[in-house]
């Protein structure tokens, strides 16, 4: 999305994967600016060759309806050559209080039970 005043205009749609390309590169520059070595990780990202952030199936990295350390997610990618980086709480999706469900970089000592319409954010290659 090129304009944030747009934003609402995805929220009405009910649109749950949408990007405010000039937030996000002014929050890129940001973090480049404080943390130079972020530059590769982002140069991974942003390459057509490198890395992809995806949202996998809860099920492909653990069994659903089990309490699981978010330890156990990242063990689970990291076999598959991933990164786990968070989840996705479908139940929580149109909670803009509960960031629509994203939850990133939690601590692994803490427990989830997810459902079957749960994701996994990965890092990973196409």
């Amino acid at each position: 999305m090129a304009d944030v005043r747009n934003r609402s205009l995805a929220e009405v749609t009910r649109a749950d994967d949408f990007i405010v390309s000039d937030r996000l590169i002014s929050l890129l520059l940001t973090q480049v600016a404080e943390n130079k070595e972020l530059n590769a990780v982002f140069s991974d990202l942003f390459d057509a060759g490198g890395s992809e952030v995806y949202l996998r199936p809860v099920s492909d990295y653990v069994v659903t309806g089990r309490e699981v350390r978010v330890a156990t997610i990242v063990e689970a990618a990291r076999r598959l050559d991933e990164v786990a980086i968070g989840y996705r709480i479908r139940a929580e999706a149109g909670d803009p209080k509960r960031a629509y469900g994203v939850h990133l970089n939690a601590p692994k000592s803490s427990q989830v039970t997810f459902e079957p319409a749960d994701k996994v954010i990965v890092l990973a290659s196409g």
